[in-house]
């Protein structure tokens, strides 16, 4: 019970006990719930419960603006090894979440395997959190996963930090503000030595001002050396640039990739390059990129091999023209094959969605007129098969 004015009776208490026992999962939202947890209640209820006032919690949401960001420390029981928390922007005093975080370095010292956190604050006090988070991070010798949505890293310390001390860390997902081109590369050099770990990576590399130069694989080189990864995006806000070459040595490198996004500015990758990904990347189901079609289209006698395990190519950012319908067609039916949905997402895209899991495989659209022309070319394919 949530009312500040309620009186529970000793029959109450019991059957408080019994449940709280069963509590596995915990979301809290100040935004969204009318209800303010009661402090009276809290010490009442720790009463009854010294080690938590939900004993064997496993995972906490915990989503507060001005108020509640302190009593989350009363749900930190022993068991606990998953926290989300996300800081809002109503008049809450930074200084109030730099010693929750300090508090629950201490709580939750090598206890947490999953740690989302993430804000509605400013540029400047995201950055002015940067100390505290470090410290605990710092704290967190066991994390798996670790993501970081709706929070700009400004301080390339937090992600060594959350790398050295967390060596069995599986996944990895943040956005970098402001970081140039060398301090990306040193990220992700910190990110590589987890290369024997990490599983799930996905990064933004934002900006205040538009970036106006390009990266390209020596940029991100230090990416080759993790060797097991299965999940890779990466959103630059720049130009990328890469060679056939760079395609081969990426798809060596990673061998069992299976999903992949390479988010870029215009122009993107140019589309006869997903002659080079079907080649090189046998296991990838789920490929988006920002692809060029305003290019060359390699003619069907030019596509070597198809994509042997793709289910999923989303097109990011661009419109397919008329006149071009159905030479592409003609093209990605080579390329794909028939289980492959094509799809385009040209809008709604931001930081969160990124980072989370469904975007942007079950958002977009699929164009029914390029449909029509992939089944028409696929009914060709098979007939000539049947010839044959």
């Amino acid at each position: 019970d949530l009312d500040p004015d309620c009186v529970l009776t000793p029959q109450s208490w019991e059957l408080f006990k019994s449940y709280a026992a069963r509590v596995r999962r915990l979301t809290y939202d100040d935004d969204e719930y009318d209800g303010v947890i009661s402090t009276g209640l809290i010490v009442q209820a720790l009463a009854v419960h010294p080690g938590g006032i939900l004993p064997n919690l496993r995972a906490v949401h915990w989503q507060v603006g001005e108020s509640g960001v302190t009593q989350i420390l009363a749900f930190c029981p022993p068991s606990l090894e998953r926290m989300s928390l996300h800081i809002g922007d109503k008049g809450l005093d930074v200084d109030s979440v730099k010693r929750v975080l300090s508090s629950l370095s201490l709580y939750l010292a090598s206890r947490l395997k999953f740690f989302g956190f993430g804000t509605s604050l400013s540029t400047n006090e995201d950055a002015a959190l940067s100390t505290a988070l470090n410290a605990f991070l710092r704290s967190q010798t066991g994390l798996v996963e670790l993501i970081l949505p709706y929070y700009e890293i400004q301080d390339p310390l937090t992600i060594s930090v959350a790398c050295q001390a967390s060596p069995q860390l599986r996944t990895f997902c943040g956005e970098m503000l402001d970081f140039t081109k060398r301090m990306f590369r040193t990220a992700l050099s910190a990110l590589s030595k987890r290369g024997a770990s990490l599983r799930c990576l996905r990064l933004i590399r934002s900006a205040s001002e538009p970036h106006r130069e390009s990266i390209s694989l020596d940029d991100i080189e230090p990416l080759l050396q993790l060797s097991i990864i299965e999940d890779i995006r990466l959103w630059l806000r720049c130009r990328l640039e890469l060679k056939g070459t760079h395609i081969q040595q990426m798809g060596q490198a990673w061998q069992g990739l299976t999903s992949l996004i390479l988010r870029s500015s215009e122009p993107g990758i140019p589309l006869a390059h997903l002659i080079a990904f079907a080649q090189w990347f046998p296991a990838l189901q789920k490929f988006a990129a920002r692809l060029d079609c305003s290019g060359y289209i390699p003619s069907a006698d030019e596509v070597p091999s198809r994509f042997k395990s793709l289910c999923t190519l989303t097109f990011l950012d661009v419109w397919i023209t008329e006149d071009r319908m159905l030479r592409m067609a003609e093209f990605l039916a080579m390329v794909c094959g028939p289980r492959v949905r094509v799809r385009a997402h040209t809008y709604g895209l931001d930081s969160g969605g990124f980072l989370h899991d469904v975007f942007p495989w079950e958002t977009g659209h699929e164009d029914a007129k390029l449909r029509e022309w992939l089944d028409a070319f696929y009914r060709v394919q098979e007939a000539i098969k049947r010839v044959d």
